[in-house]
């Protein structure tokens, strides 16, 4: 019985870490979740309120970094766009809907060290722009489902 009562408080215990709560970030004009290992580097400041239009959400192991630039209305996501001394560009593609055009991007370091995506969507008074910075394919593998999640956590303000 004790036993079994000790498997059932490790299933427990393990199942817990596995769901803990992520943390939300609160940016000018947006709500965000992350996993509450990440360290959060603010980024761009809003023009139009207190707080910030973007930031970078960094993996405990430095492997992946997730992005996200959300301001008041449009606006341009500065810090996610590439570098052209240090990055190259590997794709880019623009998909053009009836209220909004949607473009996609792959960057790579020069160096090799790392490779990152980023999709802008752009409305007629809105941005979007969601991000992610990898090490290796096995790190984004690793952090994909947290990246999901991620996205689908944002919840957006206006006026």
């Amino acid at each position: 019985m004790k036993r079994l009562c000790l498997i059932i408080l490790i299933l427990v215990s393990v199942s817990y870490a596995k769901t803990q709560d992520w943390l939300t970030f609160k940016g000018a004009w947006f709500n965000i979740d992350y996993p509450p290992n990440f360290y959060v580097k603010p980024s761009m400041t809003s023009s139009s309120a207190s707080g910030y239009d973007s930031a970078f959400f960094i993996s405990p192991d430095s492997l992946v970094t997730f992005y996200v630039y959300s301001p008041q209305w449009s606006g341009e996501p500065r810090d996610i766009e590439q570098n052209k001394q240090t990055e190259r560009l590997v794709s880019k593609s623009t998909k053009e809907g009836i209220d909004r055009l949607v473009r996609e991007v792959t960057i790579r370091a020069r160096n090799g060290s790392y490779t990152r995506s980023f999709v802008d969507t752009k409305g007629e008074n809105t941005r979007l722009v969601f991000g992610i910075r990898y090490a290796s394919k096995k790190a984004y593998k690793k952090y994909l489902s947290d990246y999901k999640r991620f996205k689908r956590s944002i919840k957006q303000f206006a006026d």
